[in-house]
């Protein structure tokens, strides 16, 4: 616990200054990158995207159809890496959301619980409070998914699946100022972008490639 407080201060304290960042001082994302990470579309794909996000973070929320439009409009080209980096200081139901994920993750379901918890955040991130109302609304979705439910409680209460999310969070801390954030090809995005932005660069990116296979 109190290794985990440490975490969390930190992220806390990183998200504060998110306003005060630069291009000009973009820290080391390399450290940031891989390592058992959850990953959607292409293992091949062109095109790599990173985030750190945090399931109650209303802004992780607004981004999450952005995320999913980009890869259904170019499948295949790009690929989207995602750790978590709950930030319970401020949200306190968001370290238990991000252990559902994992947890959801041990029978083969992360990226269904990760929608679901994205999809109906209204729903329990408006729970303010630590409250096993929470738990209970991530038990619901367990079984909307298919996942045998006591399996599922067993893996939510496993220190295991908690040091999961632990070590995220330990590994973003380099480079987080703010949930979401993003690496975009292996380069910290200081702004977040909208999708018309995103869409320019994997054109832009795409085209490029294309020019060179065609030399």
């Amino acid at each position: 616990m109190i290794i985990a407080g440490v975490l969390v201060a930190g992220s806390i304290a990183i998200y504060l200054s998110r306003q005060g960042s630069s291009a000009n001082d973009t820290p080391d994302a390399s450290s940031a990158i891989g390592q058992a990470a959850h990953v959607r579309g292409a293992a091949d794909a062109k095109i790599s995207l990173v985030e750190y996000g945090d399931y109650q973070c209303p802004t992780c929320g607004l981004y999450h159809p952005i995320l999913q439009e980009l890869l259904s409009r170019y499948p295949g080209k790009i690929k989207l890496e995602y750790h978590h980096f709950p930030l319970v200081q401020m949200h306190s139901n968001a370290m238990a959301a991000a252990i559902a994920a994992e947890a959801a993750g041990e029978q083969g379901k992360f990226w269904e619980m990760h929608d679901l918890l994205f999809q109906y955040q209204r729903l329990w991130g408006d729970l303010q409070q630590p409250n096993p109302n929470a738990e209970a609304v991530f038990l619901q979705f367990a079984v909307q998914i298919g996942l045998d439910s006591n399996k599922f409680m067993q893996a939510m209460r496993s220190p295991e699946t908690r040091d999961k999310v632990l070590a995220d969070v330990k590994r973003g801390s380099p480079i987080v100022k703010g949930t979401p954030t993003f690496v975009l090809d292996g380069q910290v995005l200081t702004d977040l972008p909208n999708l018309e932005w995103f869409v320019d660069y994997i054109e832009r990116h795409l085209n490029t490639s294309a020019a060179k296979s065609n030399k």
